[in-house]
């Protein structure tokens, strides 16, 4: 059984557009939910479209024809054109540090927190797709790591078991991708 005031283990590091609005009170059980169901089709996406990116498939390997792998990357490139002009007409917020595992998360703020203070995160996790990630997360602790820079820990705060396994996966998949980029 894992503490749930400690952070787990798998986690991954990046530079994303991420958003924050603070909270007057805590998030109602309505919230949470709505925010589960949401989280769902986020992750279902930005999970496929991982998988999709990081594990290519030669053609004709695993009885995939070539001609199956051509459509394939068409449908990749019309996908990356789509989102691009959907994110043009979006006003995305600012590029931040962030670390993140399946249960808490930890970022570089633009507003006040105390500990205790709840918080809506949106994160941008993939340029593919558009729609963030909204995370409901109770603040635990303001740290500064730099002179430049104060990190802000947050426990997420999602219930459902499917969303945090889904959500688990996905930063599965983005620690191993960026495993792959420093090996090469």
């Amino acid at each position: 059984m894992t503490d749930k005031n400690q952070p787990s283990v798998l986690a991954f590091e990046d530079r994303l557009p991420v958003g924050e609005k603070k909270l007057e009170k805590p998030f109602s059980e309505n919230q949470i939910n709505d925010l589960n169901h949401s989280a769902v089709d986020v992750l279902s996406a930005i999970i496929s479209l991982e998988q999709m990116s990081f594990e290519h498939v030669e053609p004709d390997a695993k009885g995939v024809s070539a001609e199956i792998h051509r459509i394939e990357q068409k449908l990749d490139f019309i996908t990356e054109l789509l989102a691009k002009v959907i994110q043009a007409q979006q006003t995305t917020p600012p590029i931040k540090s962030i670390k993140m595992s399946a249960d808490h998360v930890v970022w570089c703020p633009d507003l006040q927190f105390n500990p205790d203070d709840y918080c809506l995160l949106s994160i941008h996790l993939s340029q593919k797709y558009p729609t963030p990630l909204e995370l409901p997360v109770r603040v635990i602790s303001y740290r500064s790591e730099s002179t430049s820079e104060s990190m802000m820990e947050g426990q997420i705060l999602l219930s459902d078991e499917s969303v945090i396994d889904d959500l688990t996966r996905m930063i599965f998949l983005f620690h191993r991708r960026q495993i792959a980029r420093h090996r090469t």
